[in-house]
């Protein structure tokens, strides 16, 4: 039976969703939860490899198991994951579903807090206390829309073969509370880092320190060092995967 989970996760003491020896993994600890239960390892397949620190809200993954009904892995699972982690809901998959191949795009959402003082209650954003022309941080938002290559906006070993994605929508908006603001990128995939580095580069111009045009001309560079500053993993997450 392919089961399908949705999954949230604050990725603050991961070191992103992919395992990786000696450092702790979102897939790892779902796939020694599953080997608790049915006393064998069993691959979890997710649909994004999110970077170490980063969250999601959205996640979706797919491993193979024929023990228990497919609904009842939501509570098996969350009886032994540690609080940080929750499976939101799992369901019977088609056998053919892979969560990673099967993904027409990924949404995620990087929230700023811009203002004075920071937050108490939300660690999950990037503070920013000085301020943004958040006029011109939108009026550069669209050249980044289509399919274009990203390489300067790729992180330090990406193991990509290509850096050209195509991005459906790039928007930023104003949230209820006062100076929070929250990027929302979809595309079809992404590079290491893409989206921080993405946001490290318009808030330049929003700092005065890159005009829209020299947006344009970091993207057209594919060069790294031409582009902007990658900003912490604390403000990502992983909204939704599309299918």
């Amino acid at each position: 039976m392919n089961i399908r989970l949705t999954i949230e996760y604050d990725g603050s003491d991961y070191r992103g969703w992919q395992r990786q020896d000696g450092a702790p993994s979102i897939q790892e600890t779902i796939e020694n939860a599953i080997e608790k239960v049915v006393g064998e390892r069993v691959p979890v397949k997710g649909a994004s490899r999110t970077d170490s620190g980063v969250h999601a809200a959205g996640q979706v993954a797919n491993f193979i198991c024929d023990r228990y009904e497919a609904s009842e892995w939501r509570k098996i699972l969350n009886a032994l994951l540690p609080a940080t982690i929750r499976i939101l809901e799992s369901v019977e998959a088609a056998d053919s579903f892979d969560a990673c191949r099967d993904a027409r795009s990924k949404i995620y959402d990087y929230r700023v807090l811009n203002r004075r003082f920071a937050s108490a209650l939300d660690r999950r954003v990037y503070f920013y206390a000085r301020p943004l022309d958040w006029e011109g941080i939108a009026r550069c938002l669209p050249l980044f829309v289509g399919q274009k290559d990203f390489a300067a906006f790729r992180g330090a070993g990406s193991s990509a073969k290509t850096s050209v994605r195509t991005i459906h929508r790039f928007e930023v908006v104003e949230e209820s509370t006062p100076g929070l603001y929250r990027f929302r990128v979809e595309g079809t995939g992404f590079l290491k880092q893409m989206v921080r580095a993405m946001v490290g580069t318009v808030i330049e111009v929003g700092e005065g320190r890159r005009s829209v045009e020299g947006v344009r001309e970091a993207i057209e560079s594919k060069d790294r060092r031409c582009a902007g500053r990658t900003v912490p993993a604390s403000g990502l997450c992983l909204t939704s995967v599309q299918y």
